[in-house]
Parts: structure tokens; sequence; C-alpha cells
């Protein structure tokens, strides 16, 4: 039996900017934070028979890799050549389709079982970018590659992307101090509305390979405010961070009109009267989990937020990346 976990992630400024669309003529530049909030996936070979089993929301039995439903665990299967008798399950600490990077954490998580399974050391960069290759290459989804680093990496993470897709990651050098205060500024909320991302990021990327000057333009100015929060970052200055990502959210609402909504508008109207410096909907947006920066009247915050009926999800940041947890 092999155990593995690799986290969830809340992006912090950037994003939009690591889809091949934008990388590759511009460069990516984003910071993203993992949390300690897991893919699970546990991985072990039948005792009587040779069939391959995947369990998920679904039961697959099936005889060979190509009748494999899963496109994740097909082609994971495939990359890793493993052709029969294996049994994959998965469970999550948060449901699919939240904004939180579930399939890449379930790519990553699932590659570094397979590799474990196989006795192969596989190197951390190695990993995120199998899990790229089958996402971005194999796939063809829109999505980029910010899901699979901090899958893989963790940690309070930059990652610059060149316009030729490599990827190098700089995990940022903080202050314990300042990390606990950070996590403790940062509060995270279920909004109830589950959305299907990878239609607004295949929007996103359509209008940039068009030369959409308004797309464009916001994700330039996107890059940048990322880099401004990194900076924010790196001077243990929560309050001009939190300011940032109201910035930044202003900006993303330009990409397009899937991004928010009335529903979504008034709750974050709601968060900056109570005292939010600032916040952004996770992922592509649409809906999911939505993250205030708030230095004070924290619990007025909650408050309000409770009255609407949002579920606080409380969290550590993760600084392990993708684990294997027993393998016996």
């Amino acid at each position: 039996m092999i155990f593995v976990r690799a986290p969830f992630r809340i992006p912090l400024g950037g994003g939009g900017t690591d889809l091949p669309s934008y990388y590759s003529k511009f460069g990516g530049s984003l910071i993203s934070a993992a949390i300690n909030r897991y893919m699970f996936i546990t991985v072990n070979r039948p005792l009587l028979d040779k069939l391959i089993r995947v369990k998920y929301t679904q039961t697959e039995i099936v005889n060979s890799v190509k009748e494999v439903k899963h496109e994740l665990v097909r082609e994971a299967l495939r990359l890793t050549k493993i052709t029969d008798s294996i049994e994959i399950n998965s469970i999550a600490d948060l449901p699919a389709g939240t904004g939180m990077g579930s399939s890449g954490s379930y790519l990553v998580a699932l590659l570094k079982a397979l590799h474990t399974f196989k006795n192969e050391y596989v190197e951390t960069q190695d990993l995120a970018e199998e899990a790229c290759t089958i996402e971005i290459d194999r796939l063809k989804r829109p999505v980029g590659k910010q899901d699979q680093y901090m899958a893989a990496f963790g940690g309070i993470t930059k990652l610059k992307i060149n316009r030729n897709g490599e990827v190098q990651v700089k995990q940022l050098a903080l202050e314990p101090a300042f990390v606990r205060d950070l996590e403790s500024s940062l509060l995270i909320f279920y909004t109830g509305i589950r959305r299907e991302g990878s239609l607004i990021l295949k929007s996103q990327s359509q209008a940039t390979e068009k030369n959409n000057e308004r797309v464009i333009e916001s994700l330039h100015l996107i890059k940048s405010i990322g880099q401004k929060i990194e900076t924010a970052l790196l001077k243990n200055d929560i309050y001009s961070f939190g300011k940032l990502m109201h910035e930044h959210w202003t900006s993303k609402r330009k990409l397009s009109a899937s991004i928010s909504s009335s529903r979504i508008d008034q709750l974050y109207e709601l968060g900056i009267k109570n005292g939010a410096l600032g916040g952004k909907i996770m992922g592509a947006g649409g809906g999911g989990f939505i993250l205030f920066c708030c230095l004070e009247n924290r619990n007025q915050l909650r408050t309000e937020m409770k009255k609407e009926g949002l579920a606080e999800l409380f969290f550590h940041f993760d600084t392990e990346g993708a684990k294997v947890i027993a393998d016996f």
C-alpha cells in the first residue's frame, strides 16, 4: 500500500499568466501558496488478479489502460508505463470545482504514487512537468502550470515561466513570525457556488491567442501586481499586500464577465465594508472559495460571512508539497 498526499493552493497574485496562451508570448510570473488541505491517493497491487481498479466518485474495473475512463488516471498510467495489476483510490479534503487546483493536486499525487509503486525516484520539478505534460499537452485542457507546480513544491512560492514554458521555482524566504501573521490575516470562505473553471480559462486563452487588447493589458497588469505582491511579502508588509489584492481582483474582473457575478460582488463588497483590505475568488473565478485579507475586525468579517451562510476554511501553509505518507 502506498499513501501519498499533495496540497491544494491559494493563488496570491499573477494568476492567469501561467496559461500557455500568455506565457508563450510574454512570459508568466505569479505568487501562490500551498495550504494544509490535501488530495490523498492510495495505490495498491491486487492479490488475486491483474485488473485495473480506479475508485473516485465512480468505480472502474477494467482489463487495460485504454479502457480507463478517468482521463488523468489513464494518461498517468500511460506515462509511467503501468499496464495492469493496480488499484487506485482517491479522497480529498475539498470538493472539485471550487478553484483550489484539485485536478493538479490529484495528478501530482497520483504520479508520485505511481513512481513510488515502480520504485522510481523523480525530481520534484520533473514531477510537476509530467503533470503539466498530461493536462496541457496530451489532454489539451485550458489550464496553466500553477496548480501542478504548487502541488509538487508546496510553500509560498514564486513561479517564473519563460516563453518556452520552462519554470523557475523560488520559494520565498519569509520569517516564521510573519508567516503566522499572514496566515491569521487571510480568511477563506466557501461560497457554495460550484463552477466550471475550464470554460473561463478557455475563453481567456482564446482571447489572448486572438490578441484581445483588453484581456492582454489586464494580464500584463495582473503580472505586474503579482510582482509587487512578492515585494510586499518580502518586506513583511501585510497592509500593502491586502491593498494589492484588491487591485488584483479589480484587474482580474476585466478578463471575463464570467469571473464574477452579482452574488460574488455582493459578498466581496460586504467583506470590504467589514474590514477586509482586499480579496479575490480562487482560481479562474465564477464561484468556489473567496479569500479576504483582513488585519483588524476579523471576527466582524466572520460574523457577516456566517450570516450569508458561508462556511470558513481554516488552514495553515504547507511547506512540504507532494509527499509519500506511507509505503508498506
